[in-house]
């Protein structure tokens, strides 16, 4: 499968755009506090996928669940100042994904 000039395979493909809908399902219900949330499965390859961007020696704060994680990892919503002192120079990598 090529996208974006990439070459990838099929289930690296079908892994990215799990991610894109669990992150963009995400984006819709932001503000919707009643919305379901993504799939389990689609929120755990999401996770996985972002898990993946990061560095080995990064530790996400312990306090983030993965709804969180995946709106910090993506910019959705910003780092706050403990997140940036729980992931030292980790925080430069954040948003893993623009």
């Amino acid at each position: 499968m090529t996208t974006q000039g990439h070459v990838l395979r099929v289930p690296d493909f079908l892994a990215t755009l799990t991610t894109e809908a669990a992150v963009h399902h995400l984006d819709l219900t932001l503000e919707l506090p009643d919305a379901p949330p993504p799939g389990p499965l689609a929120v755990r390859v999401a996770v996985a996928t972002m898990d993946g961007l990061l560095s080995d020696d990064t530790v996400r704060p312990s306090a983030w669940d993965d709804h969180d994680f995946l709106l910090k990892a993506t910019g959705r919503v910003p780092l706050t100042d403990r997140d940036r002192l729980e992931l030292g120079e980790s925080a430069g990598w954040f948003p893993l994904l623009g």
